[in-house]
Formats: C-alpha cells, sequence, structure tokens
C-alpha cells in the first residue's frame, strides 16, 4: 500500500516556540496520546535555531571578535557549538514518539517561525545564506545535530527548516539555489539513508527561490496552500471551488513542475476569523481525498496546538496564531482532527494502492505571465471541464502529450523559439494546441492560427459573445483586430471581431481565443460559476469522449486510475459546501464493479465517492 502521510506540523501545547526551553515531557505526551489516536502519525517539528545553538560572539578592544562561547561566555560542550540538555530534550522527544508510533519530519535549521526570527546571537544582523561565519555554524548545526540524532528510529525525514527563504532576503536564485545545496550537501553526508524534504514555500519558475532548484537538492517539494497568504484564493468562500483546488493545484504545480513528489506540509484555515470549525473540518476533508487522488504523499495540517494562553512573541504579535489547532486548549479534538481519523481509518482499509491519475493535457506556462495565477485558474477551468492537466514550464521542456495549452500568453519573451518550433512540430503531427491571448508576440502567427492581424493597440476593451449558445463576456487591455485567412471562427464579438476561432495546422488543430481568459479570472469574483470552461471542454472534446466517466456538475472533479487494461478506479470530489447529484455517466464500454466509498450519485459537502470499473 503507498503510503499517504496524515499529520500536522508540532510546538507543544504548554509552551508554543518556547517548548525546548520550558520542557515539560507529561504536557508532550498528553498531546502525542489525543493526537495518535486520532488519526495522526506523523508530525513536523522543529529544533529551535536559537535555543539548539546559542552561539555568542566575545569581543576584546576595537570591537574585534575574540572567540565564540555559548550561552553568552560558557565554553562549549561539544565542537558544534550544540546545546547538550536541549539535545537530550530532543532525544526524549524522538524516543515518546516511538512509543506514540508517531513518524517526525524534524526542520533543521529553524530559525524562522510564525512571523520571528530565531537564530543565534552570533548571527544577529548577518545575511545567513552567505556570510561565512553564519554558513560554519550552519554546517556545524547539521552535522552535530544529524548525527546525534540519525538513530532515532522515529526520525522519518529531514527538513531543510521552515520557509528558510524567510531567513534572509535574497534577489539573486544563484545564491538561494547554493544555500539550499550546501544545506542538502550537509545533511546527505551525515545521513544519506534518509529523504530530504524541502520546507519551502512561496516557490516560483523564475524567481529567486525556484520550484526546479529546490527539486535539483531535496526528495520532496512542499506547499504551504493556506488561501490567506497566496496570491488569488481568497477571492470567494472557503467553501467555494476556487478555494478547495488551491492546495491540490499548487501542489500539483510544483510537483509536475520539479518532476519530485510534493507534500501538502502546512494547511490550514487560520481560524475561527476565516470560517467555523465545521466549514475548516470540510476544507481538510476535501484536500484529504483530492491531494490523494491526484498523488500528493499526504496532507500536514497547521498545527497541533491551540495556541490562545501563549504570551511570548510571535503568538502576542499574530492574533492569526493562536486559533488553528486540532487540538483546543482543553486538548479536546476539534472537527478538523475528527476528520483527519475519519480519512485515515479509510485509507488504511483500502484493500488498494491508487494508481496515478490519467491526464489528458500539458498546461505551458510561459514568460511574461503570473505563472502561478495562470495555473490556478486554468486547473479551475479544467477540473470544471473534467479534463485532468499537468503542468510545465514551457522555456524548459515541452513534454509530450495530445493537447496542449497556452494560457493568457504575455510579453515578447513568451518563449525561447526553438522551445516553439518544438510545439508547432508536434502539432503538425497531430496535437491541439489552445492559445489564450493577453499580450504576447507570437512569431507566424498567420500561418499557426489563421488570422491576420489587421491592427492592433493597447487600450482596455470589453465586449460579449455568443460560444455554441452560451453567452458570455470578455474583458482586455491589448485589442487585436483579426480577419480569419483559413481558421473557422466559432464566435465574434458585437463588432464582428474573432474571439474563438480553431484552425488545421498540418495534422494537428489551434484554438485561438482573442482575450487572456485565465488571467481575466484571476479578478473575477466566483469565476468558478461562470460558463468559461464550456470552452475548454470544445478543446477537450475527443478526450473527453474517451472517459470512463463524465458529469454535468461544475463542482466536481473526477480523476481516473487505469489498475490495467481492463480496470480502473475512479474518484469524483465535491468542491463544494454543498450536496452534489453529480449525474455521473459512465461510459458504455465500462460497468460499475463496486463502490468502494461515498454515495456516487448524491455526494455530501466537502466528500467525494470512490468507485471501481471494468470492462464490459
Amino acid at each position: 500500500m503507498k503510503e499517504f502521510i496524515l499529520g500536522c506540523n508540532y510546538w507543544a501545547s504548554h509552551a508554543g516556540t518556547e517548548m525546548w526551553r520550558n520542557w515539560d515531557e507529561k504536557s508532550v505526551r498528553e498531546d502525542f496520546e489525543v493526537l495518535s489516536k486520532n488519526g495522526v502519525e506523523c508530525l513536523r517539528v522543529f529544533p529551535n535555531w536559537r535555543d539548539f545553538q546559542p552561539v555568542w560572539p566575545l569581543y576584546d578592544g576595537r570591537g574585534v571578535i575574540r572567540e565564540y562561547r555559548v550561552n553568552e561566555d560558557k565554553l562549549p560542550e561539544n565542537k558544534y557549538y550544540l546545546d547538550e540538555t536541549m539535545l537530550e530534550r530532543f532525544e526524549a522527544f524522538c524516543d515518546i514518539a516511538e512509543e506514540y508510533n508517531m513518524k517526525l519530519i524534524i526542520g533543521i535549521l529553524t530559525g524562522f517561525m510564525s512571523g520571528r526570527t530565531f537564530i543565534p546571537v552570533a548571527l544577529y544582523g548577518k545575511n545567513l545564506f552567505t556570510d561565512p561565519v553564519a554558513l560554519r555554524f550552519e554546517l556545524k548545526f547539521i552535522e552535530g545535530f544529524v548525527k546525534r540524532i540519525k538513530n532515532k528510529s522515529a526520525v522519518y525525514a529531514w527538513n531543510l527548516g521552515n520557509e528558510c527563504n524567510n531567513l534572509t532576503d535574497t534577489n539573486d536564485y544563484n545564491v538561494a539555489q547554493s544555500w539550499t545545496g550546501i544545506v542538502c550537501n550537509a545533511i546527505r553526508a551525515n545521513d544519506p539513508s534518509r529523504m530530504i524534504v524541502s520546507g519551502m514555500h512561496g516557490l516560483s519558475l523564475d524567481g529567486p527561490w525556484r520550484i526546479e532548484d529546490q527539486a535539483d537538492y531535496t526528495d520532496m517539494l512542499t506547499t504551504h496552500p493556506y488561501p490567506y497568504f497566496v496570491p488569488h484564493c481568497t477571492k470567494d468562500d472557503f467553501s467555494s471551488m476556487r478555494t478547495l483546488l488551491h492546495a491540490t493545484t499548487e501542489t500539483k504545480y510544483y510537483s509536475d513542475v520539479g518532476h519530485k513528489p510534493c507534500l501538502v506540509e502546512e494547511i490550514g484555515t487560520l481560524g475561527n476569523m476565516m470560517c467555523d470549525e465545521e466549514t475548516a473540518a470540510g476544507f481538510l476533508k476535501v484536500n484529504m481525498f483530492s491531494n490523494w487522488a491526484h498523488g500528493s504523499p499526504g496532507v500536514l495540517w497547521w498545527c497541533a496546538n491551540d495556541q490562545m494562553m501563549l504570551e511570548t512573541p510571535p503568538y502576542c504579535w499574530n492574533m492569526c496564531e493562536v486559533e488553528l489547532g486540532m487540538l483546543d486548549r482543553n486538548k479536546t479534538p476539534k472537527p478538523v482532527l475528527r476528520e483527519m481519523k475519519k480519512f485515515s481509518d479509510f485509507v488504511k482499509g483500502l484493500d488498494f494502492e491508487l494508481p496515478e491519475a490519467t491526464v489528458d493535457g500539458v498546461c505551458l506556462l510561459t514568460d511574461g505571465q503570473d505563472n502561478w495565477g495562470v495555473a490556478y485558474m486554468s486547473n479551475l477551468l479544467a477540473k470544471q471541464a473534467k479534463v485532468n492537466l499537468s503542468f510545465a514550464y514551457a522555456s524548459k521542456e515541452i513534454p509530450a502529450a495530445d493537447v496542449y495549452l497556452l494560457p493568457s500568453v504575455s510579453s515578447v519573451r513568451m518563449m525561447p523559439s526553438y522551445r516553439f518550433k518544438e510545439l508547432k512540430q508536434r502539432v503538425y503531427e497531430g496535437a491541439t494546441v489552445c492559445i489564450s491571448i493577453n499580450n504576447a508576440v507570437i512569431s507566424e502567427f498567420e500561418e499557426l492560427s489563421g488570422l491576420r492581424i489587421n491592427d492592433s493597440k493597447t487600450t482596455y476593451e470589453e465586449g460579449t459573445f455568443e460560444f455554441f449558445g452560451e453567452s458570455m463576456s470578455y474583458r482586455k487591455s491589448r485589442v487585436f483586430n483579426l480577419t480569419e485567412t483559413s481558421a473557422n471562427v466559432l464566435s465574434h464579438n458585437g463588432n464582428g471581431n474573432p474571439i474563438v476561432a480553431v484552425n488545421e495546422y498540418g495534422k494537428g488543430k489551434v484554438y485561438f481565443v482573442n482575450f487572456p481568459l485565465e488571467s481575466m479570472l484571476l479578478d473575477t469574483p466566483e469565476s468558478h460559476k461562470t460558463n468559461y470552461y464550456k470552452i475548454y471542454r470544445n478543446v477537450f472534446a475527443e478526450k473527453i469522449g474517451l472517459h470512463i466517466a463524465d458529469s454535468d456538475h461544475v463542482c466536481v472533479g473526477i480523476t481516473e486510475h487505469a489498475v490495467n487494461e481492463k480496470q480502473a478506479y475512479v474518484v469524483i470530489v465535491n468542491y463544494s459546501g454543498q450536496e452534489v447529484k453529480p449525474n455521473l455517466r459512465i461510459n458504455a464500454a465500462y460497468k460499475t464493479e463496486k463502490t468502494v466509498y461515498g454515495n456516487p450519485d448524491c455526494i455530501a459537502p466537502f466528500d467525494a465517492a470512490v468507485i471501481k470499473v471494468s470492462k464490459q
């Protein structure tokens, strides 16, 4: 059975980030007792860097550092400048975890947590990614800590730390990449037997902290998909399809681009100012089903305990940090923990490993656009169309596929010409591509699209059009006035300008959408209630015709998982806070063999159904 990690991020209920200074084994055991009984099998935990390596500089005259000691002026107890008492407490912590069959993902360099920096005094004011003194002590910390703790059986994986891209500012991807390599290599040198999990959030395709670079050095990528903090994710309710698809989309985006598994390492709703406890539980439930269906290795909630009684920073700074637990202040399970228990029981009761989901096409992300936002909206439209996408960075690769999306392309540097030629060749040989345009410059445009640009200008325009009997509207800031040469125009606007067209190109097809469909929807409230997904259904019509299952309900997502040529599992997820009747249609070539979970005819809010089908 393929493992699906279920758990949470952990700071002790009695002390939060001060737990190592204020060690209380009894309180930790009480936490573990309740968590382990309720389906929590994995904890992400944090040796506070400030406490474990309390290095201080000692100065002689004229501001010159004479030597380094620990805890102000004490000689270090080991060459790593690690505090022996803290190490002993962490060893005891590991032993308790083993007693309760808990796996630990350990964030080694935890110097940033919940909006506060926790670093040794000796490193104040230093660039923690480039300063030689900082790097020296980081390497000492890693070597000493990993050597000491690696023999503990509860250790499941090493984590670079918590959101280490917040430790110090850098705008240079060379710095971020080099630092990541230094830290990962140091961990592997001391324990080559365990995985290294990234621990980063907010990665990108071309910024300083890149998905590709993290994937090069770590064994598992991570997302921290809080709707409140991630761009474009708080436009709608927590119970809306748009919000509920966020974690799955971001996690798959990282995994596909990086070619590594991606763990939902922190997820949560950030307390009762966002939604009530029942909605938060539903939010977790649908994300467990959805990420399981899309191949993520697991989901960890933030965090184990409510922390309302704590008065030290960061808890007295940030009110959003105190009501996030799976346990309340009395260590009573909250609805989110009860849902994790139910899902844990479901996964453990399965007698099969869910195969990878079938992919219908590739969403190619390009330069000059909001890559994350465009990916997010592309996946929302695809899910509504009952299509499953993978993601790729067009500047790096063009994976083999039958259907490609080039969504909301922008700028004169959309993608390298040799990659574009490669894509055109794939289409010429029989693939389909759908291009929606913002303000990109596309070479050989007329040959590809069958449309001639008569004139163009940068100005705001909005309008409406009909698409196979459906009325739709558009907004754009770059206007292309077109004439069809070989294209079949499917929709015109009120001025007769082509809005959606399709052209034959060799053996393939090119769809052209004359407005930035996906980026337009980023600023459209309740975009999941619009009918734009029908454009995608038209583009993917041949693929959809081969599907095992289909549904007309816009808030239902379907993944298909082939066991062999004759058998498959189908997962139907309700991405909404309302009960839905999906009106599931099974391909005539298949029959439902059994219902594994739920009711495919009527799916409860935030819930799912799983069926097994076989060929007739």
